[in-house]
């Protein structure tokens, strides 16, 4: 387990001195022998041709960017002091609507007596009546169930008491 584990490592190193090696390389900063070397790299290797792709699109985008000439610490003061402004106008907008949508609904009378916003009214409870004289159902007599003149249940098919097992 601990050869996979370092040849992981390996392979990642490998990966990571390939790709400083070609940025190296876009940038300039290599010797002649590391430009034949990622000459080789890039002609043989899929993978390297490709990162090489990228970081050739990655390093053109960043170059073709304009940076605004007025770049500021006042300008950039002044670009957050304005977001936030309108951040509070938006806030404080919306408050006065709510407070406005208030005032109208407690004008219109619809703050008297009951609430109007209250979607559901609480329903009284409903009184369980029990009529223990007047069973819902009708109770079959003790007598008619089972009969008590045998000597054991087991005979009238009925189930075994603790006694009797």
């Amino acid at each position: 387990m601990a050869s996979a584990a370092s040849y992981c490592h390996d392979l990642d190193a490998t990966k990571r001195d390939r790709f400083e090696l070609l940025s190296a390389y876009l940038d300039g900063e290599v010797t002649p022998e590391e430009r034949q070397q990622v000459l080789r790299w890039i002609q043989h290797d899929d993978g390297t041709r490709s990162l090489y792709h990228r970081l050739l699109a990655l390093r053109q985008g960043m170059r073709s960017q304009t940076i605004a000439p007025d770049c500021g610490a006042e300008a950039t003061l002044v670009g957050v002091f304005h977001c936030l402004n309108h951040r509070l106008k938006l806030v404080t907008m919306a408050s006065a609507g709510v407070a406005a949508i208030g005032v109208i609904n407690l004008l219109s009378g619809a703050g008297m007596g009951t609430p109007s916003w209250r979607m559901a009214t609480v329903a009284q409870p409903e009184a369980l009546e029990i009529a223990l004289d007047k069973p819902a159902f009708p109770i079959p007599e003790a007598s008619a169930v089972m009969s008590t003149d045998l000597a054991s249940p087991l005979e009238a098919g009925g189930l075994p008491i603790d006694s009797e097992l």
